[in-house]
């Protein structure tokens, strides 16, 4: 799975949860020294201050997630620092900002169909997610929303490789790498990827198709263990799908003519950042050789 895959939850609104109490039989609570009344007090001083930064770090991140611009800023900086232990600042900082321009996509079209969206919200080693606070009008306004990401993540992940092209200096490279295969990977039409949301309404058979391409990706070796999370969650959605028929009515009512522009525009999507994916892949090899 690439790392990492922007997300777009619609509703329900999120309720973010904070745990700061340590359960009494952590080893935390336990004194490391069993003789010795200085141990006993210096150790025990240790837990006392520990226990009041998470009583105040609790408050911290209710403030936080209070306010959009520092829940966005502060988990980037957590995604930041934990893509960097794997592949290196540079990597890191492009990596977070191809998956920002991609959800940046999904907020600026819901709030241009005047509804509202969360800023988007780092979740290390899982991409990002933006979530919105109530239904699109029609299946058709919730593909939309869907293609949104995609298209602004197309467009930085091209903008990318154009600063390579005029510059050749290799990060540029890296991110347009990584944001082409992020954006390819959130077209396959499953679950609460954004090709299921694309495609939902063409037909019920497109998740089934999505399905499959997950689990060939998976047997194949080509994506991460992760990608299993993705079929749980995105199972029950399916099932529904297919469980519930006037469900299925309800997404299929729009005309044909825009679903199957709808169609066409997924599909263009997927073979232009398909050929710019392998492209930038050639390239890096070369780095390699």
């Amino acid at each position: 799975m690439p790392p990492q895959s922007g997300e777009h939850i619609p509703p329900p609104p999120p309720a973010y949860p904070v745990t700061a109490d340590i359960p009494p039989q952590s080893p935390y609570h336990q004194s490391s020294a069993p003789g010795g009344s200085t141990s006993r007090g210096f150790i025990g001083g240790l837990i006392a201050l520990a226990l009041g930064a998470l009583a105040y770090g609790k408050y911290a991140i209710l403030l936080v997630f209070k306010i959009p611009a520092l829940a966005t800023l502060g988990t980037a900086l957590v995604s930041i620092a934990a893509y960097s232990v794997w592949g290196g600042p540079w990597f890191a900082v492009g990596l977070v900002l191809m998956i920002f321009v991609h959800e940046m996509g999904h907020v600026v079209e819901i709030r241009r169909q005047g509804m509202q969206a969360t800023a988007p919200i780092f979740i290390p080693f899982f991409g990002a997610a933006i979530f919105q606070r109530s239904h699109a009008q029609s299946p058709m306004r919730q593909a939309q929303i869907g293609i949104a990401g995609p298209i602004a993540g197309t467009i930085g992940a091209t903008v990318a490789l154009l600063f390579y092209n005029s510059t050749h200096w290799t990060p540029f490279l890296i991110w347009a790498y990584w944001g082409f295969l992020i954006n390819l990977f959130n077209l396959i039409p499953f679950g609460m990827l954004d090709g299921g949301w694309i495609l939902a309404p063409t037909s019920k058979w497109v998740q089934v198709a999505g399905l499959a391409a997950l689990v060939g990706l998976f047997f194949f070796g080509l994506v991460s263990p992760l990608v299993i999370i993705i079929v749980i969650l995105g199972w029950p959605v399916v099932y529904q799908r297919f469980r519930d028929r006037a469900l299925d009515a309800y997404l299929t009512s729009e005309p044909a003519a825009q679903r199957y522009a709808m169609g066409a525009a997924w599909l263009a999507l997927v073979v232009y950042l398909a050929y710019f994916f392998f492209q930038t892949d050639l390239m890096l090899s070369g780095f390699v050789r």
